[in-house]
């Protein structure tokens, strides 16, 4: 019963933020993150129907909804005068956009290992060099995919200033490297645990 009440409070924060940011969006014209929280509705509504087939964890589904938070906030906080995204935690070497990207990338390699555990041998999962190399890998193309849409969000809605150059788009392949390694870390030492 707890778990089912906590559940309901990552989804109602989720819907509540991703609806007033969706708003502010329309009224300041801001399409890219228009297009941004449509995407994360159908990510949010895929998630919600089928989070137990899917086998995604409570701890899994919490960083989702961090992420989607920090994803959001990113393109429509500005803090001094910048937006949250273009703001360095670490001036001249990491933005928030950096920290986004890693934390990111480290979600989504839970969420691919909560996907392909099920079905990996017993060969695969007892050897952890090779899974952390299918799930880096997989994460990355993850990873790949986000980078797809950003292209779809320049293209389309002339949010090249926004996303950023070539070397962002080399920057945010680093961070997520980063995330995934750091979560199949995290992963493989659980294996060896068990």
């Amino acid at each position: 019963m707890k778990e089912k009440t906590e559940l309901k409070i990552m989804l109602y924060f989720t819907i509540g933020y991703l609806l007033f940011f969706t708003v502010l969006s329309i009224i300041k014209g801001n399409y890219e993150f228009l297009y941004y929280s449509i995407i994360m509705g159908i990510l949010i509504g895929i998630t919600v129907l089928y989070h137990k087939k899917l086998h995604l964890s409570k701890h899994v589904l919490i960083g989702l909804t961090i992420l989607g938070a920090l994803h959001i906030f990113g393109g429509n906080i500005h803090l001094f005068g910048t937006r949250l995204y273009d703001l360095y935690l670490i001036p001249g070497i990491f933005r928030y956009d950096n920290l986004v990207h890693s934390f990111g990338i480290y979600v989504a390699t839970f969420v691919i290992y909560s996907l392909v555990h099920p079905h990996l041998d017993k060969r695969k999962k007892h050897n952890m060099w090779l899974l952390a190399i299918i799930l880096i890998l997989m994460a990355m193309g993850a990873g790949a995919m986000n980078e797809i849409l950003e292209l779809g969000a320049v293209m389309f809605l002339g949010a090249a200033k926004q996303v950023g150059d070539y070397f962002n788009n080399a920057f945010d392949l680093v961070f997520n490297f980063l995330g995934a390694s750091l979560a199949s870390f995290i992963i493989i030492r659980h294996h060896k645990k068990k």
